[in-house]
């Protein structure tokens, strides 16, 4: 291993994981599991990950659109594959750190990041990809938004933690409006969700994993 270039590692590190990569998807959800399999070093995700049948599609087409991303956490933005955002053109937003979460948040006990998904549906409307990852109340607050009419293209839902993540996960899977990328789990984080968004910025871009 000693003296390894960059590229020979990266190559490496795919060629184990895709080696032991036994499950049945298409080879566009494969390579979002791959991804995720490469950022977290976590084998569980081969079996945990939920990807519904239009998502991926609902995904390319917005990227290639242009259309915004918004998350729930700056952590998640730091993640993102900067260059293949500039190549593709695509921006993206958080609103947790905004002053008006800071005012309004508390006093209608919110979590910055439930009411910045809040800010992000009424900035952004439907052409939008949602992206959430670290605050299951963020996610909760996204499926409230959906059942009153928000119509987002696709939301990423993988937040971590022992409270409210998993169930969360589940009632994203259960609702029948928007397409959804999640695991069922309470595994999680910035990692994952960027993993994902990267793996789809890749597809649109034509690359094939």
């Amino acid at each position: 291993m000693k003296g390894m270039t960059p590229e020979e590692i990266y190559r490496q590190s795919f060629t184990q994981i895709r080696q032991g990569l036994d499950v049945s998807c298409s080879g566009e959800e494969r390579c979002i599991i791959e991804r995720i399999i490469h950022a977290t070093a976590d084998w569980d995700y081969r079996d945990t990950m939920r990807i519904h049948p239009r998502a991926v599609k609902s995904a390319v087409e917005a990227i290639r659109l242009k259309l915004p991303i918004v998350t729930d956490v700056t952590m998640v933005l730091a993640g993102f594959n900067h260059g293949l955002m500039e190549r593709t053109g695509v921006k993206s937003w958080c609103y947790v750190n905004d002053p008006e979460t800071y005012n309004v948040a508390p006093r209608l006990n919110m979590t910055r990041a439930a009411w910045g998904i809040k800010q992000a549906a009424r900035i952004h409307g439907n052409n939008v990809i949602v992206v959430i990852a670290n605050a299951p109340t963020a996610l909760l607050e996204a499926l409230h938004v959906v059942e009153e009419g928000w119509r987002p293209h696709v939301i990423i839902g993988v937040p971590v933690g022992f409270v409210m993540a998993k169930e969360a996960k589940e009632s994203l899977t259960q609702q029948s409006h928007t397409p959804y990328i999640t695991n069922l789990s309470e595994k999680g984080g910035s990692p994952v969700g960027a993993a994902i968004v990267n793996a789809l910025l890749q597809l649109a871009g034509g690359k094939v994993c």
